[in-house]
């Protein structure tokens, strides 16, 4: 008796696990999380279900990698706020040599690396496990750089603000480095210090901003 409660209970915790963590496939659903293109194109990405999460759909993923075909490609990718990593991930897949991950959430992390794993992409891939601006100051301390910054925080908290404020006074910008900002169209970034936005877009209840450094006068 005792046994066969335990094999229940094993079932229905594993159930949970698939209903929880699970490729983004379900019939019918226009925003599934998969690899677009390069060399890790199609594969599905694993995300956490019954969490206020709000992942990079693939149409937004695939406007934003339009845009920046017209800019010169990018070696070393910083993606803040990342969540299932799919913004990384897809820069690696389109040629990036290297991308560093800083997700806070213990839970979204498992997933991102469950999907860096699943991309086979581990030995280009670094994940930080901490809170963005803590991150971004332990990346300072090692004199890290990047050129593409992606950075897709939760909407309604100022986040985006206070992590372009911080990277535009940061070190780590490359020359020549971009920033890719996914934000609430309803959120105010036309004045952030000593960046400039190059190009702006409206995807239903995302916008998306490109920034760069300002030239100095």
């Amino acid at each position: 008796m005792l046994y066969g409660l335990c094999l229940c209970a094993l079932s229905l915790s594993l159930l949970h696990v698939r209903i929880n963590l699970a490729p983004e496939q379900q019939k019918g659903n226009k925003d599934l999380l998969r690899v677009i293109s390069g060399k890790c194109k199609g594969k599905k990405l694993f995300a956490l279900k019954g969490l206020s999460l709000r992942p990079t759909s693939d149409r937004v993923k695939e406007a934003i990698f339009d845009i920046l075909q017209k800019f010169p490609p990018k070696k070393n990718v910083l993606d803040l706020f990342a969540g299932t990593g799919a913004l990384g991930i897809e820069a690696l897949s389109r040629g990036a040599q290297r991308a560093v991950f800083v997700e806070g959430s213990a839970r979204s992390g498992a997933v991102l690396r469950r999907n860096i794993e699943a991309c086979r992409l581990s030995g280009q891939a670094e994940v930080v496990s901490k809170e963005v601006q803590t991150g971004l100051k332990a990346l300072e301390e090692r004199e890290d750089s990047f050129d593409l910054i992606f950075l897709d925080p939760p909407y309604g908290k100022g986040l985006a603000y206070r992590a372009l404020e911080s990277l535009s006074r940061s070190h780590i910008l490359s020359v020549n480095a971009l920033i890719v900002a996914e934000h609430s169209p309803d959120e105010d970034l036309s004045s952030i210090s000593s960046l400039e936005r190059i190009d702006r877009r409206k995807y239903g209840g995302t916008e998306v901003s490109l920034f760069r450094r300002k030239e100095k006068e």
